[in-house]
């Protein structure tokens, strides 16, 4: 029950942070069972698409490359279920997540900088890693989506900052301060709503 309530949770802020549009082609794998779950991703029977999510979960990392490939169908609601998939199977997803973040299509760029984000804490050292080593492109997604995952990237940005003598130290300075003025603004708003 509690998964359930989670995953529902989990599509929700998905569907609250990030936006796509455009077609609705149905990415295709060698994995009939995978397609088939895959399929079911743009169903328009909610209870179908949370048993394709599950079922996916399952499968694991061959499951990995086909829900990363729905965000580029532009199709909203399959792409939400295909981040939820990606963040309960976790770890493994942040690698190839990560070589999305310099795609040519902004829409899969998007979805894979709030998927990562929501992974959060285990997807720092790499998305550091980006910032340091990566493509203009790649940079900047880096940049946005440690920034999204907020406090809990601290202290790895931290000790690169003081470790790192390669490290890309205005950068990550920068990504530092970022993430010191979100969490004030949301404290000065917090305390405004309770004052009022």
């Amino acid at each position: 029950m509690k998964r359930r309530i989670s995953l529902i949770a989990s599509i929700i802020i998905i569907f609250g942070i990030i936006m796509a549009t455009g077609c609705t082609d149905t990415p295709k794998t060698s994995d009939p069972e995978i397609n088939g779950y895959i399929e079911d991703l743009y169903s328009e029977d909610n209870q179908k698409q949370k048993t394709a999510v599950e079922a996916l979960v399952g499968k694991g990392e061959v499951a990995i490359d086909p829900l990363i490939e729905v965000f580029s169908s532009g199709d909203q609601k399959a792409s939400g279920y295909a981040a939820v998939a990606l963040i309960y199977i976790g770890k493994p997803s942040i690698d190839p997540l990560t070589k999305k973040l310099g795609s040519d299509d902004e829409t899969v760029r998007n979805w894979a900088s709030n998927t990562l984000a929501l992974i959060g804490s285990p997807a720092v050292s790499e998305l550091i890693e980006i910032v340091n080593t990566g493509s203009h492109t790649e940079k900047e997604q880096a940049v946005v989506t440690l920034i999204k995952i907020g406090e809990p990237a601290l202290p790895l940005l931290n000790l690169e900052l003081n470790t790192n003598p390669d490290a890309d130290l205005a950068e990550i300075s920068s990504i530092i301060q970022s993430i010191y003025a979100t969490q004030n603004l949301q404290e000065r708003l917090n305390y405004t709503a309770e004052t009022e």
